[in-house]
């Protein structure tokens, strides 16, 4: 069920993407996994950026009205995702914690960030699918 569930929200992130929504996150290995999960949208890393979490908001915000904060499920990510949020609201776009509120709530006994989703991934499909079995 959880493999459904977690297919459904990526699902989700996929149509967020091609409405153009920005998905910020925390580094290279993070955008990678997603691609892995077939995600490709423009993505805005926090790390090795060079830039200030407030500046990293304002790009963030004038791409979009809308913008998708998918950090990590550990305290640093908890805190990131807590101040880009308060920062991309104060200039008026809308931050978006659905999805990693979402991802959290299935995967928080098992992984802490999101490079270990498609692995995850694959070990719940495992689980649910044993043979290989379509639904």
């Amino acid at each position: 069920m959880s493999f459904r569930r977690l297919s459904c929200i990526i699902e989700e992130l996929k149509i967020c993407v091609e409405e153009g929504m920005p998905i910020l996150i925390e580094g290279r290995k993070d955008e990678k996994a997603l691609k892995k999960l077939g995600i490709n949208g423009n993505f805005i890393k926090v790390s090795g950026s060079g830039l200030k979490l407030f500046e990293i908001a304002e790009m963030a915000a004038q791409s979009s009205s809308k913008v998708i904060i998918l950090t990590d499920f550990d305290k640093k990510g908890d805190e990131l995702a807590k101040r880009l949020s308060e920062d991309i609201q104060s200039l008026g776009s809308h931050p978006d914690l659905s999805i990693r509120r979402k991802i959290m709530g299935i995967t928080r006994k098992y992984i802490k960030d999101i490079e270990s989703l498609p692995k995850h991934m694959d070990q719940l499909e495992l689980e649910e699918r044993p043979h290989g079995d379509r639904w």
